[in-house]
């Protein structure tokens, strides 16, 4: 009896950490959201192709801190530190996961920085997430038909 419950358990585990994102892990036993929270910085941004994290840098930081705010009770995520030119700018980027946790779904945002592209004030995009692990985050999305594609990696230490 006890052999099939611990066979039933690891069923139920392997069916239901499979793999997600297209390129996530095959197993995890953090939920997605949990994967998300963390300090990250941007390690590629993409426009069509193009290279374009310099450009990025020029209007925003290259941090992301995505975390729950249990004062107003929302998930956030401060993409706020010192740009290239020394120049402070934040955005607040309010997300939640849609779509069986494959999509970010950002419905509000607001800060000091117009931004560049899918970043700015008052800019709802959906961000299709791509791979979802420990240290890594990687989205595409389209917006003003351009198609752009992020990679963040943690800051935090093991």
């Amino acid at each position: 009896m006890k052999k099939l419950i611990l066979i039933l358990i690891v069923i139920a585990a392997i069916t239901e950490g499979c793999k997600k994102y297209e390129d996530g892990p095959w197993i995890s036993f953090r939920s997605p959201i949990k994967r998300l929270y963390g300090v990250y910085t941007l390690t590629k941004y993409t426009v069509n192709g193009e290279d374009s994290l310099s450009l990025f840098n020029d209007s925003l930081s290259l941090k992301f801190d995505f975390f729950y705010n249990d004062i107003d009770y929302v998930d956030l995520c401060l993409i706020g530190s010192f740009r290239k030119d020394g120049k402070w700018s934040q955005l607040y980027l309010y997300w939640k996961l849609i779509n069986d946790d494959k999509t970010l779904n950002v419905y509000k945002s607001s800060g000091s920085s117009n931004g560049t592209g899918p970043f700015g004030n008052n800019k709802i995009v959906d961000w299709e997430i791509l791979k979802l692990r420990n240290k890594k985050i990687w989205m595409k999305t389209t917006y003003n038909n351009k198609e752009y594609h992020i990679e963040l990696e943690s800051l935090e230490p093991d």
